[in-house]
Parts: C-alpha cells; sequence; structure tokens
C-alpha cells in the first residue's frame, strides 16, 4: 500500500471483472485510499463534469508485420503486456460517488471489455473525430471491477503501398492518468508490437490473470514537495471563501462563455494538423523570437477570440496552461520500470489579459510580445515551483462533490486552456530504422469539460511527424461558429508565420 496511507483492508464480497462467463474472479484484497489530486478526478466523472482524457495516435506496419496474424489479436497480446507493467491499468475504483473513493487492484481483466476493433469505410479525420466526440461522451462502467479505459483501433480501409495504418484511441479516467501518461502508454504499447514480450502472459480466451499488486505510483501529494506561505494560503482561502463585501472592487470578468451547466453534456471537437514537412519550421520561428508553441498559441488564440468576440461582450479574457511537474519529484523512482511515473502529475497556471492586451490594432509583432511575454510569466512561475502552489491547496476541499454542484448557474473563471503534451518518439527503441511498426501521428484530446474553460486547446505531436491541435468545447457554451473561426484563424496564421507572410487579420 502506499506509505501515509490506510493499511489494507479487504474489500468486502468478490467483486467480478466481467458481465459474462467465465465467473468468478475476484478482486483482490487490497484497498488503495485515494488521495486529493485523484479525488477532484473521480468526482467529475461521477457527475459526468468530465468523463476521460484520449490520446489517439496512428499506428503503420508493412502488411508482412502482421502477416497470418488477427490484428486483434496482435493487439490484445502486447495490451496484455502493457497491462502488467503499468499498475495503475490494473485498478477499480470503488465508492467513486461518495467522498472517501478508494481503488481496489483487481485479479483479472476481461480485455475483451476494454479492446475494440473498428474499419471505417473511408480513410478520413471526420470520421475518427465522431467516435472521440462519442468516447469523450461516455462514463466508465463497473468502474468498482472494470478499470476505467478502453482501448479502440480503428482501421483503415485499404494498405497505401503494402503499409497498414491504424488509429488507436487510448481512453481513460483522469484520476489514473495525466496527458503525459497517455504519451507513456502508447510508447509502451509501440515497444511491445514491435518487440513482442517473451514473459509469460496468463491469457485464457480473453482473460488476463492479474499478479497479486498492492503498489501503485505514488500520487503527487507524496513525492512533490509542496511549500506553503501562510500569505499564500490565507489570500487563496479568503478569495474563495470570503465575504463578496469584504472583497476588494473586482476587476472586469472575463468572458468565459456561457453559465456553468452540466446539460448538455456534448463533447464537439475540431482538429488542426500541422504536417510533418513544416512542423520543424514552426518551432524553429518559435525559438527564433525566444518563445516556445504553448505561448505562441495561447498568443494566437487571444488574437483570434478577440477578433470574434464583440468588444462589448468580452473586455477581459483568462486562459490557463497545464504544468507538467514530473520534474520536481524530489525522489524519482527507479529506472526500468514503465508504469513508475504514470498517473496525475500536473499542476496549472492562470493567464489574464486586460483590455489594453486585446482590443485596437494588432499586428504581427503584437502576437509575438504576447507570446514571449507569456513565456516569461510562465518561466517565472516555474522558477517558484512547488512553493505557493495551487495544487497544493486541494486538501482544503472536503467535499469534491458539493464542491463541483455548487459552480453549476455561476460563470466558469477560464476563456480557454493550452494543454501541451510534448512529442513521442515514434520509432520503438533499438529498431535501428528497419521497417516495422512506428508511430506517425498523435492527437491528444478533452472532452465537455462542465465546470473548467469554455474551449480547450490540446497540443499533441511526433518527433519528425505532425504537430496535431484539438479544440473542444460543450455543447451550447461556446458558439460553434466561434470555434470554427478560430479553426480557421490559426490554420491561416500558422501558415503564413511558416512562409514568411505577413498575418492577415480578416
Amino acid at each position: 500500500w502506499r506509505p501515509g496511507t490506510d493499511k489494507p483492508e479487504p474489500s468486502g464480497r468478490g467483486t467480478y471483472v466481467f458481465a459474462a462467463k467465465p465467473q468468478g474472479l475476484s478482486a483482490h484484497k487490497t484497498r488503495l485510499t485515494t488521495r486529493d489530486s485523484e479525488r477532484y478526478s473521480s468526482s467529475r466523472h461521477a457527475l459526468g463534469f468530465y468523463k476521460c482524457v484520449i490520446n489517439t495516435c496512428r499506428y503503420t506496419v508493412p502488411t508482412s508485420g502482421v502477416q497470418g496474424q488477427s490484428v486483434y489479436e496482435v493487439f490484445e497480446r502486447a495490451l496484455a503486456s502493457v497491462v502488467l507493467d503499468i499498475p495503475s491499468l490494473r485498478v477499480g475504483i470503488k465508492d467513486e460517488e461518495t467522498s472517501s473513493p478508494y481503488f481496489v487492484f483487481l485479479s483479472a481483466i476481461n480485455l475483451h471489455l476494454h479492446l475494440e476493433y473498428h474499419e471505417v469505410s473511408k480513410d478520413l479525420d471526420v470520421e475518427l473525430i465522431q467516435k472521440l466526440e462519442h468516447q469523450h461522451d461516455q462514463y466508465f462502467p463497473d468502474i468498482s471491477s472494470r478499470p476505467p479505459w478502453k482501448v479502440i483501433i480503428v482501421s483503415t480501409p485499404h494498405p497505401a503501398n503494402g503499409v497498414l495504418a491504424f488509429d488507436v484511441i487510448f481512453a481513460v479516467h483522469h484520476s489514473i492518468a495525466d496527458g503525459r501518461s497517455t504519451a507513456a502508454f502508447h510508447t509502451k504499447l509501440l515497444n511491445e508490437l514491435a518487440y513482442p514480450s517473451v514473459r509469460p502472459i496468463q491469457l485464457s480466451g480473453h482473460v488476463l490473470s492479474l499478479p497479486p499488486s498492492q503498489q501503485l505510483s505514488p500520487p503527487l501529494e507524496e513525492v512533490v514537495a509542496f511549500k506553503q506561505s501562510w500569505g499564500f494560503v490565507l489570500g487563496t482561502l479568503f478569495r474563495e471563501l470570503g465575504p463578496a463585501w469584504l472583497s476588494r472592487p473586482s476587476k472586469a470578468i472575463p468572458w468565459t462563455g456561457k453559465l456553468i451547466t452540466p446539460e448538455p453534456f456534448q463533447t464537439n471537437l475540431r482538429l488542426i494538423v500541422v504536417p510533418a514537412e513544416v512542423a520543424p519550421s514552426v518551432l524553429a520561428i518559435c525559438r527564433q523570437h525566444g518563445t516556445t508553441l504553448t505561448p505562441l498559441l495561447h498568443s494566437l488564440v487571444l488574437a483570434s477570440i478577440a477578433k470574434l468576440v464583440p468588444a462589448k461582450d468580452a473586455q477581459v479574457f483568462c486562459s490557463s496552461t497545464p504544468l507538467d511537474l514530473r520534474p520536481y519529484i524530489s525522489d524519482h523512482p527507479p529506472s526500468g520500470k514503465p508504469g513508475a511515473l504514470f498517473g496525475v502529475l500536473v499542476t496549472t497556471q492562470a493567464h489574464h489579459f486586460e483590455s489594453h492586451e486585446i482590443h485596437g490594432d494588432r499586428d504581427e509583432d503584437d502576437i509575438w510580445k504576447t507570446a514571449v511575454n507569456l513565456r516569461g510569466r510562465m518561466k517565472k512561475h516555474l522558477e517558484t515551483v512547488p512553493k505557493d502552489d495551487i495544487i497544493s491547496m486541494l486538501s482544503w476541499v472536503t467535499d469534491w462533490r458539493k464542491y463541483w454542484l455548487s459552480k453549476i448557474g455561476k460563470p466558469r473563471e477560464t476563456t480557454w486552456e493550452v494543454s501541451n503534451i510534448g512529442s513521442i518518439h515514434g520509432i520503438p527503441s533499438g529498431s535501428h530504422l528497419q521497417p516495422g511498426w512506428q508511430i506517425r501521428r498523435s492527437i491528444m484530446s478533452q472532452g465537455a469539460t462542465v465546470a473548467g474553460a469554455a474551449i480547450g486547446v490540446n497540443v499533441a505531436g511526433v518527433a519528425g511527424g505532425d504537430i496535431c491541435i484539438s479544440l473542444s468545447w460543450q455543447e451550447g457554451i461556446v458558439e460553434t461558429d466561434l470555434v470554427e473561426g478560430m479553426v480557421l484563424d490559426l490554420q491561416r496564421w500558422l501558415g503564413q508565420l511558416v512562409r514568411g507572410e505577413k498575418l492577415a487579420w480578416k
């Protein structure tokens, strides 16, 4: 069990890991108490405020690489090995609807309930996006007895030049994985496909027998040495809990779309692909201006949304950036354990944009000025982590269910979020460039976020390959025309920057 948590207790009657025969496999009698960072997300799933995070990678392999084998069986065996290496994929979540959910290790998993295979009629991203929208809107069922994750293989119809292509969707509950963890999953899966493990795997039919594990990777509260000043604690609590009449006169309220509502819970997604041949130029031009892709995207989104939302309705905007806390882990786990850093290890930084940064005549210099300024603010913030970080205040919320429900009918805090999980190495380690399994692109997406940012901007790439940017929003919170206008602006401006052209604002 985790150091500092409750001693393992019997979890009660055995819980079954599948609905159909064979039956009789129960959960291991091991209870692992969740921590605040995990309850934050488990409560959102239980309420339907946030269902899952998804990373979709396009895998390719020469037809000879699977000759005489079932594609489903090839993926199933590789997936079984990944599950054995990553403990977080072997747990269910009990009592999720309460204020004290806990993890329970399972004795077996029916992979047939976690792995699907589909063939699409056309090789179009439109059909893939529809599948992602649908998956983002689904609850994970029976999560006390079935680990909350799913893999969906979407096969393109015809091999091109003797190469098969598969879009592999990995959808996972945010209590057990963050964006970087989804990338780690795909890296491990790729290596298992390229170099199948020779260890014995107890896979009977589709039922994978699991070892009696009693350890998960420790939560961020135990591996990041957060420090808090009294000024930070009191200031944060006062902003959240203090009476309105004692507050200072508020600044202009950020425009964040419609008020928070859980209905309709319907995800909308749009996709921008920066092709492999121009992706290095985008990154290079960022470096030339002393910034990086994430601040540039914030700046471009700001310029677009300020143009699309009437000035009378929007004087101020607020965005946010999730920040990876892995570099701040005080005691790195032993190397050689693929699941060692698999979990939720992320915080967030807010960015406020005042009226003078938004309105008036803007040109390309303003875009870069904002991006460089934002990069500086991000670096300054990272220099203080883990001191006075907002994630360290999660323990002050004693009932997350009540916390989220209290948000309904109120304005959200954030206009948009830019989440960049970086790039995946698409060639398996040790491949020496011979033809075989590869990952060609990665799409990170988030679904409707009831009490989060009105618009999600999610970024992922493959080293030497495409950069994919997905935009997501909850139906009715912002107008579809607005987001589609943002997509057109981002596509046009990124292309113009790469070509060295003057940015066209209209």
